[in-house]
């Protein structure tokens, strides 16, 4: 294994860690942003192009029955600035 690719194992394994304790905390936002930035390392270490990777999403988007669709914004976590009547913005 070249060193870039021990780099991004060593990456992965701190954003593990990281996505596990946003999960103990409630953190969900965080904790799927995180999973998405491992997923988005996971493909560049076993290089895993753009077009296989939307494919198998596509695939599996038919099985799996989703609760929540990615267009849904009216999830908001509780926070600091929730709480001072500060409203995320989102696109």
């Amino acid at each position: 294994m070249n060193d870039r690719n021990q780099q991004i194992l060593v990456l992965i394994d701190r954003l593990s860690s990281s996505a596990r304790q946003a999960r103990a905390l409630s953190l969900d936002d965080t904790s799927h942003l995180l999973a998405m930035a491992l997923l988005d390392l996971q493909t560049k270490l076993y290089a895993i192009s753009h077009d296989e990777l939307r494919s198998f999403t596509g695939k599996v988007a038919n099985v799996v029955d989703f609760k929540v669709r990615a267009t849904d914004a009216t999830h908001v976590e509780p926070g600091e600035n929730v709480q001072n009547g500060h409203v995320p913005f989102l696109s």
